[in-house]
């Protein structure tokens, strides 16, 4: 099975694959700006593209059995231009236009929630949601997260930890919508989709 990670070199990428390489029978793939990093993982190919402003990336997507999107920022910098359009909604529609015709499927990984101030950013998630339903049907796949975190980056991993045991006091039910969860469980989340395996991650929280 070839699995396809686009922006693999992020921490939920990295995890995606870390999780995967255990299993010889994946061919796994990454797709980056970037490409390698000194934190590369061993097994994985990498490959530098700009799913913007070049096709050379199209031709894995299409011998895909899985493309998994972990493409995208939290913060729009318009002055840099970087936005949500730009660097989520569009890398996103292209990888789901380029899989149309094909027999692949396509996993998204969307949010289960937001605060106000980042409406924008969980709106755009929705807008890629219903694009890769309407062109992949029940190809595809959104999974919907709150916090992902990790010790390899302290500034979610603490406050994720906060909320996480606030929740299980149980007086706290109403945080249950931030949805933190470990990178490294979110991982295994995804490696059950992929085998066929139900995931909770697949139902947004109201």
């Amino acid at each position: 099975m070839k699995i396809t990670v686009a922006g693999g070199t992020g921490l939920v990428g990295q995890s995606i694959l870390t999780e995967l390489r255990h299993h010889p029978e994946y061919e796994l793939h990454s797709l980056s700006r970037t490409g390698r990093r000194p934190t590369s993982i061993p097994g994985v190919t990498y490959h530098a593209v700009n799913l913007l402003a070049d096709t050379s990336w199209q031709q894995l997507i299409e011998t895909s059995d899985w493309v998994i999107d972990c493409v995208g920022i939290l913060f729009e910098n318009r002055r840099k231009q970087i936005t949500y359009q730009t660097s989520s909604v569009l890398p996103a529609k292209k990888l789901i236009d380029t899989l149309a015709n094909t027999s692949g499927n396509f996993l998204y990984v969307s949010a289960n929630y937001a605060p106000f101030f980042l409406k924008d950013y969980l709106a755009t998630k929705k807008e890629v949601e219903l694009y890769a339903y309407s062109r992949l049907g029940q190809r595809a796949v959104c999974v919907f997260p709150g916090i992902v975190y990790s010790k390899k980056r302290l500034s979610n991993y603490y406050p994720a930890r906060i909320i996480t045991n606030l929740i299980r006091t149980g007086y706290f039910n109403w945080l249950t919508k931030i949805r933190p969860i470990s990178s490294q469980a979110f991982a295994h989340e995804i490696l059950s989709i992929i085998t066929g395996l139900p995931s909770p991650l697949r139902k947004r929280i109201p």
